[in-house]
């Protein structure tokens, strides 16, 4: 309801191209946070980094891990809805801008 809302409201001050480059925007986030999914953040992408993550990972119980995995998949269904939603604000947007 509110990305339906922002959208109304680029629609009102830019028309479809505000529509469409929200739609990017949404879609460009959702991706970014899909492609991280559960990957450490950090300054800086090091190996360190990398290793000290799956370190804890191997120290964790099983039900640590099976929480873990329960949340990487509560956030995976909910990017994918916002890819979706970004998608089809993107599609009509610029369908609507090359249109009228």
């Amino acid at each position: 309801m509110a990305l339906a809302g922002i959208a109304w409201l680029a629609f009102g001050i830019v028309g479809w191209l505000g529509v469409g480059i929200l739609g990017l925007f949404v879609l460009f986030v959702a991706v970014r946070v899909d492609l991280e999914n559960d990957r450490p953040v950090g300054p800086q992408m090091t190996p360190g980094l990398y290793a000290s993550r799956y370190g804890d990972e191997a120290l964790a119980s099983a039900r640590e891990k099976a929480a873990r995995r329960f949340d990487v998949a509560a956030l995976m269904s909910a990017t994918r809805l916002a890819m979706l939603a970004g998608a089809c604000i993107t599609a009509i947007g610029f369908g609507m801008l090359f249109l009228t």
